[in-house]
């Protein structure tokens, strides 16, 4: 029942949509009329909306790129505009859902961890789960809402990329994976944090590298307030210049 109320509500909302309402005028559709025109409209916005997303992460080397996105986006439309079709002979809501279920098991296969214990990929598995729901809205016919959430994931990882790359240069809370010649080098390594006013928030040591004569650890660093001003990137570059340090990283949180 609740079902059913919330797919009346939206179906309300989408047959009074500015854009639909345009589209309709065009195309000669309603909102739930599946014709020839409206099955086409709707796959070409989920084209466009793969196309744009996939190109800029094809740009940027990620394993899902402009392919991926596009076959995301399309097979998300055309499950809605399966669920359109049977109307009152299914749930209108199952076969939604089940795609948003489904495309978190293609985003999963996405993120990796390195060896480093940097975290890749969720950005991209963020992406296409989106892409989905967009796509959706446009199998749908809720024009507005596809378009609006078409721009705002463009504008997501396209030009927000900017922003957060400055948030976290100016972090004050961040990890460092450090690799030390000899583990006695931790005291001090942490000495010296502490004395330049670097608060270690926690420390975790990597066995995999047991065998390689290094000792590796995550570092959980906090820089606390002091009249030095002191950045991330500075507290790499120190780190780095230690005769007793082999490689040091900062990870993303």
């Amino acid at each position: 029942m609740f079902l059913k109320q919330a797919w009346g509500d939206f179906v309300f909302v989408a047959q009074n949509d500015p854009i639909v309402s345009w589209i309709t005028s065009l195309s000669g559709h309603q909102f739930q009329g599946i014709t020839a025109l409206s099955v086409v409209i709707r796959l070409l916005c989920a084209l466009l909306l793969g196309t744009i997303v996939g190109a800029e992460r094809a740009t940027k080397g990620h394993a899902a790129g402009l392919r991926t996105y596009i076959l995301v986006s399309l097979g998300a439309c055309v499950a809605m505009l399966t669920n359109d079709f049977l109307g009152g002979n299914a749930d209108e809501a199952r076969i939604g859902a089940a795609v948003i279920t489904g495309i978190g098991f293609i985003g999963a296969g996405s993120i990796m961890i390195t060896p480093r214990n940097h975290v890749r990929g969720l950005t991209t598995a963020a992406g296409l789960w989106a892409c989905a729901c967009a796509s959706l809205a446009f199998g749908a016919g809720f024009y507005t809402l596809g378009l609006c959430a078409t721009l705002l994931i463009v504008v997501a990882v396209a030009f927000m990329p900017r922003i957060e790359s400055y948030i976290q240069a100016n972090a004050r809370s961040f990890n460092v994976h450090v690799e030390l010649l000899s583990r006695p080098d931790l005291k001090k390594l942490l000495d010296l944090l502490r004395s330049k006013g670097v608060a270690i928030k926690s420390i975790a040591y990597d066995p995999a590298y047991a065998n390689t004569g290094l000792s590796v650890y995550s570092l959980a660093l906090f820089i606390e307030k002091s009249d030095q001003k002191m950045k991330k990137a500075d507290v790499k570059k120190m780190i780095e210049e230690l005769e007793y340090v082999n490689y040091c990283e900062t990870l993303d949180q």
